[in-house]
């Protein structure tokens, strides 16, 4: 492990932020100036660097003068921004954690925001904090979707195995020694969907958390590109991932919840399926889900399939994506009338 710059010899601060980046340089540089610009200064940075090829080394030796700031190479495998933030996890000094993406953005008061709140709320292991939406290098806290950490959800576990999402990790703040003693680690095996397993790692391991009702000062940097993200998710490698993914979440539910969130679980991997196969299905990954299904719910795994099944046969008659979507019906109606309730709740505390 090698680093660009050492602060051990400055007092340990009151919060560390992990921060994985690779390449993009500009963003990154942003979302680092957004850091230093806070107006709470007890902190350290601890950014990993996941073997850029291009000039952004270069390009942030100008923060090598900051004793607060270290750029941690990772060097061990595998690859990835998970492998990065358990890396940052094991070197933190901070009595606090926060893990943020390289090319999104803070407000200069949300570092003080978060260690005010839970600094006074002693009995809990993290807070939620409410999150915008980054566009164009501005936040705004009325996009259509993609805002997190507002307590609009009934039950949250069911909200995490629907892929619901309430609140997302980079929003949140968490005691470091919380993570430690819990051994909540993030898990490398996972392509996508790294938040919602360390934030259910968090509550089945017990960890106390609320959440704080703040104005959003998180800016989460999309592109709203459902075509490239489609297209990432159906390579084999996101494929095994998703599988991996899916399995682990029955498990896990299943352990510590018995058959409570079965259905929650189901509607969670047609949620993942009507995300992947947006312009129609890719037979053998939709057979691989459903066997999935199959091997913890039969009844659901049969349903999957009938699925399945019914939308290749109207890709004989109509277009590839009104095929999906017919027999995607009775699951997306109740999921849009679900999330227009929820943007109902989330709309006052933000105007």
């Amino acid at each position: 492990m090698s680093q660009a710059n050492n602060n051990s010899t400055t007092a340990s601060p009151r919060l560390t932020i992990v921060m994985p980046f690779f390449n993009n340089k500009v963003l990154t540089g942003k979302m680092i100036d957004s850091i230093v610009a806070n107006t709470f200064t007890e902190w350290e940075l601890i950014a990993v660097d996941d073997g850029s090829d291009d000039d952004t080394l270069s390009y942030l030796s100008k923060y090598e003068n900051n004793p607060r700031i270290t750029i941690v190479h990772r060097d061990i495998q595998p690859k990835g921004a998970q492998t990065c933030r358990n890396m940052g996890l094991s070197l933190a000094q901070g009595e606090y954690i926060m893990f943020v993406d390289s090319d999104d953005y803070i407000t200069p008061t949300c570092l003080n925001t978060r260690v005010e709140h839970i600094a006074r709320n002693h009995e809990l292991d993290f807070m939620v904090f409410p999150s915008a939406v980054l566009i164009d290098d501005t936040i705004y806290t009325d996009a259509p979707k993609d805002l997190y950490g507002y307590n609009v959800y009934d039950d949250d576990i069911k909200a995490f195995a629907r892929r619901e999402l309430p609140f997302i990790v980079w929003s949140n703040i968490y005691r470091t020694n919380s993570l430690r003693k819990a051994e909540i680690k993030w898990d490398t095996k996972l392509l996508s969907l790294q938040d919602a397993d360390f934030n259910l790692q968090a509550i089945t391991a017990g960890l106390r958390y609320d959440y704080a009702h703040t104005m959003p000062d998180y800016g989460y940097r999309t592109s709203y590109s459902i075509n490239s993200i489609s297209k990432k998710i159906c390579s084999k490698e996101h494929s095994d991932s998703n599988i991996y993914a899916m399995e682990k979440f029955f498990r896990t539910l299943r352990k510590h919840f018995g058959h409570k969130y079965d259905l929650a679980a189901f509607q969670g991997v047609l949620n993942l399926y009507n995300t992947i196969f947006t312009n129609g299905i890719e037979k053998k990954l939709a057979f691989r889900m459903a066997d999935c299904v199959y091997s913890f719910h039969r009844t659901f795994g049969r349903i999957f399939r009938l699925q399945i099944k019914s939308t290749l046969l109207l890709e004989r008659l109509i277009p590839r994506k009104r095929a999906r979507q017919i027999p995607m019906i009775p699951y997306l109606l109740p999921f849009i009338i679900r999330k227009k309730k929820v943007r109902k709740r989330i709309t006052p505390p933000i105007k």
